[in-house]
Formats: structure tokens, C-alpha cells, sequence
């Protein structure tokens, strides 16, 4: 346990890359940022963020076989990145009713990323075989929210009504989401070596900040006036740790790629 802390500190200390995007942020924050919900840099930033992360996971993919995790991890993996980027492109419109779908493509990513996490964990900590019907429950749970968005839509919910309530729904899913992955990615951590410590490290953080900015919108959708721009710094950088994580998994698996061939 203490040698996965010392492994992980010291790879903070050196690896200076991922701290430079985070001061580069921090310091342009009163740039990107308003108080109230606005089309900004900060939304080209996190598009960029997503769709580069998506092509991160579609490289690593090529050298999957170096990391014996099973192919719905990686299908899962995939699936979170590439809906979480469409929930993103939600923001260049202003229509209510895209406004409302993209929370459906936010949970998607939420459940996704949580269950890919969880099955990495089940794989390679508790040495486990995930059934086929097991792999295939994120899949289930995912598709009940578009039904059940369809029906309140036909039902005759009003299109703000709906958006409150999914976006609410996200909030949740990523709070318990982010939560479990913040667990899974320190037991995967503890019993990892080289720079899959630093994959799930990063994975940990990308998850602490997805809880902070869901929770504070949760609070903020009971009456609590949270700033806008609080917010979305908390999801840059829940994006920013989220492509670092994929960038340091590509780089590790095609260097082990290169070495074995």
C-alpha cells in the first residue's frame, strides 16, 4: 500500500506534462469562464479534450494485447469517451430539446466509464471471468434512459421539465459513478506496477473531479447558486486528467508493444 503512494508521488513530481495543462488552465480561468452558462473557449476546449481522448482509446485498442483485460473494457472504454464528446457537441446549439438529449449521452458515459472500471477491476485485482450475460448489463441499465426520456416526452413533459430532470439523473450517475471508479482505480493502483500506476492514478483523479463538478450542479439545481464558471473549470479538468490518463495508457502500451517485437 505505502509503495503505491510512493510510486504514485513520485510519478507527480516528474511527470511535469500533465501539471503544465493544469497551471495553462488555471491561469486562463477568468478568460474561459463566465457566472452564467455561455457558448466560450471552454466548450472548443472540452470537445477537444473528448474527441482526442477518443482517438487516444482507438491507438491503445492496436496494442490491446498487451493488456489482458478482455474486450468489453475496451468497448467500454470507447463508448465513454465517444458519448461524452457528443453530449459536448450539445453545447454548440441552443435548442431546449438537444440541450435536454445530451444528459442521455452524459449518463451513457457516466454508466460506461464506471463499468469499464469495474470490470478492469474484477479482471485484474480479483482474478474473476466476467460472463458473457454480465457483460452485458451496462448495455441494459444504459438503454432504460432513452425509454424512459421517450416516454416522458410523449407523455407531454415539457421540454424544460425534461431537462431538469435528466440533467439531475447525470448528476447522480456521475456522483455514484465517480465514486465507485475512485475506489476500483486505487485497488487496481495498489496492486499495479510501471505505468498502469499512472493510468489508474490519473483515471482516480479524472473521477474526483467528475464528482465535484456533479455535485456541485446537483446542489445547485436544489436552489444553491453555484457560478457557472465553478463548474466548468471542475469539468475541464475532469477532461483535462481524462485524456491524460489515455495519453500516458497509448504511450505505455505501444512503448511495451515496440520492446516485445
Amino acid at each position: 500500500m505505502n509503495e503505491c503512494y510512493i510510486k504514485s508521488f513520485i510519478y507527480l513530481k516528474t511527470n511535469i506534462f500533465g501539471w503544465i495543462v493544469i497551471v495553462i488552465i488555471m491561469v486562463n480561468s477568468s478568460y474561459f469562464y463566465g457566472f452564467e452558462e455561455t457558448l466560450g473557449p471552454h466548450v472548443i476546449l472540452s470537445n477537444l479534450f473528448w474527441w482526442t481522448s477518443l482517438v487516444l482509446v482507438i491507438a491503445a485498442y492496436k496494442n490491446r494485447r498487451i493488456w489482458n483485460v478482455g474486450e468489453m473494457p475496451w468497448a467500454y472504454l470507447f463508448m465513454t469517451f465517444l458519448f461524452f464528446g457528443i453530449r459536448e457537441l450539445g453545447h454548440l446549439t441552443q435548442s431546449p430539446m438537444i440541450g435536454s438529449i445530451r444528459y442521455v449521452f452524459g449518463i451513457f458515459s457516466a454508466i460506461f466509464m464506471t463499468s469499464a472500471l469495474i470490470f478492469i477491476y474484477m479482471k485484474t485485482y480479483k482474478r474473476k471471468t466476467i460472463s458473457k450475460n454480465m457483460s452485458f448489463i451496462p448495455l441494459v441499465l444504459a438503454l432504460i434512459f432513452p425509454i424512459f426520456f421517450i416516454y416522458l416526452y410523449f407523455s407531454g413533459t415539457q421540454t424544460e421539465n425534461l431537462k431538469n430532470i435528466f440533467s439531475n439523473i447525470e448528476n447522480i450517475l456521475w456522483i455514484i459513478g465517480g465514486s465507485i471508479t475512485v475506489y476500483t482505480t486505487y485497488m487496481l493502483g495498489t496492486k499495479s506496477t510501471g505505468g498502469f500506476v499512472n493510468v489508474f492514478m490519473f483515471f482516480q483523479f479524472a473521477a474526483i473531479f467528475a464528482i465535484l463538478w456533479k455535485f456541485l450542479g446537483f446542489i445547485g439545481s436544489l436552489g444553491c447558486p453555484i457560478p457557472y464558471s465553478i463548474r466548468e473549470f471542475l469539468e475541464t479538468m475532469f477532461g483535462v486528467f481524462a485524456i491524460i490518463s489515455m495519453y500516458v495508457l497509448e504511450r505505455m502500451l505501444r512503448n511495451l508493444s515496440k520492446r516485445i517485437s
